[in-house]
């Protein structure tokens, strides 16, 4: 019941408290609702973006997780980017978690929620960020959609609340090599979405290794192109997990 009411709140609150500044990174990742009890996670992702009118970016995210119960994992994240040539450096150190609200294939849809709150090295606001993630198997592919509200948190914190959103459809194969394609953007803030709306579309690759002591591999990465003029020209980005049980 504690369970029931908690997960109830956080989901809730997800809708109408939070998101904020500046678009999708080129480091970000697609989320599952989907939770392994006692696996523990080493991780690391990394990403490019060109901007026509602008510097272009890099960063990588290193973080370990641990799937705490069936339906939590909680990870610690650190953050290091740079832009326009300039030497890269500590960005933020971020605490995610993961939240499974409903048993895996028992519904028309998986429904997991996401929580981060990321501090930044530099001065300024934190970042609170939530949200639903949603999977769903159609016809030999996995679909996946998660919704990312943020919002600035602190001294010198911004009222606006944002929406960010990452997307994937996997069509099923050969568990080494499996090919599909992603998505990123934001919708800008609440109140006036799709005033800077930024979208990115591409082509991406999956693949997992099982080896010999049981633990796992599991690897991607994707190419998207900017739909508009507000989003990055080119995003290149890639995600590498050692999974140990």
């Amino acid at each position: 019941m504690m369970r029931k009411n908690f997960l109830a709140q956080a989901i809730s609150l997800s809708f109408v408290a939070c998101s904020p500044l500046a678009m999708a990174g080129p480091a970000d990742t697609v989320y599952s609702p989907v939770v392994e009890q006692g696996e523990t996670e080493f991780e690391l992702r990394g990403g490019y973006r060109d901007f026509s009118g602008g510097p272009s970016e890099h960063a990588f995210v290193f973080d370990v997780g641990y799937g705490v119960t069936q339906w939590w994992r909680t990870e610690l994240v650190l953050e290091y980017s740079s832009e326009g040539g300039n030497p890269g450096k500590l960005e933020a150190w971020e605490w995610e978690n993961v939240f499974v609200l409903t048993e895996q294939g028992k519904y028309w849809a998986d429904v997991g929620l996401f929580a981060e709150y990321e501090h930044g090295f530099a001065a300024g606001p934190d970042v609170l960020k939530i949200g639903p993630m949603l999977q769903k198997d159609i016809a030999g592919t996995v679909a996946n959609l998660n919704l990312l509200f943020k919002h600035e948190v602190g001294i010198g914190a911004s009222d606006a609340t944002e929406l960010d959103y990452t997307w994937q459809v996997k069509w099923l194969g050969k568990p080494a090599l499996e090919w599909g394609v992603q998505g990123i953007g934001g919708l800008g803030e609440l109140g006036h979405l799709g005033r800077d709306d930024s979208h990115s579309i591409g082509p991406a690759l999956f693949g997992m290794q099982q080896l010999a002591d049981g633990n796992k591999v599991s690897y991607n990465a994707a190419v998207l192109a900017g739909l508009n003029p507000a989003a990055p020209d080119v995003t290149v980005r890639f995600q590498v997990e050692y999974e140990m049980y």
